[in-house]
């Protein structure tokens, strides 16, 4: 009886537990937007992503601007909030990506992503894209907020001038 015990429960035992920590389970299954944005490679963008986020904040992709592609080594783009009719300000967001090549893959991996622009979007994106409980009452500008996502860590600095940045690396490289 033992015996048939074990055999039925091992599967369960073995199959069942995940090195992902439920905060990042529970995330990952309750938004759209949230996923990796690093270790992935350059065409694993997509519309459920940063950029379908993006378009529903009111941003558009700028094809006007001269995106800089630094020997291969990183790429910057920018969007803009498409103003339909009122006062609003143009607003821009901008990313770089800064990326290495990979043997075994067809597109470059990317290592670094970084988000800057004007604090009001680049908070909201933060709200947005990470799902964490977040609490900004006590964040002055010139401080810093960070949240991880499995192997991304994001790290929010909140500008003095306006101006606020996002940077998502690997936790490895954040941890070092």
């Amino acid at each position: 009886m033992k015996k048939f015990l074990f055999l039925l429960l091992f599967p369960f035992i073995c199959f069942s537990q995940t090195s992902l920590m439920d905060d990042d389970i529970y995330a990952a299954a309750g938004n759209d937007f949230e996923w990796l944005m690093t270790n992935v490679d350059t065409s694993n963008k997509g519309g459920l992503g940063y950029e379908g986020l993006l378009t529903r904040m009111g941003f558009i992709y700028d094809d006007k601007y001269k995106a800089n592609l630094h020997n291969e080594k990183f790429w910057e783009r920018r969007y803009l909030k498409s103003i339909i009719s009122g006062n609003e300000k143009q607003s821009l967001i901008y990313f770089k990506e800064s990326y290495k090549k990979a043997p075994s893959y067809k597109y470059p991996i990317i290592t670094k992503m970084e988000i800057w622009g004007d604090s009001e979007n680049i908070i909201k994106f933060y709200i947005n894209f990470w799902s964490r409980a977040l609490n900004f009452k006590d964040t002055k500008p010139g401080e810093t907020v960070t949240t991880r996502f499995l192997s991304d860590v994001a790290s929010l600095s909140v500008g003095t001038n306006g101006q606020s940045k996002i940077v998502v690396t690997t936790a490895k490289d954040y941890y070092k």
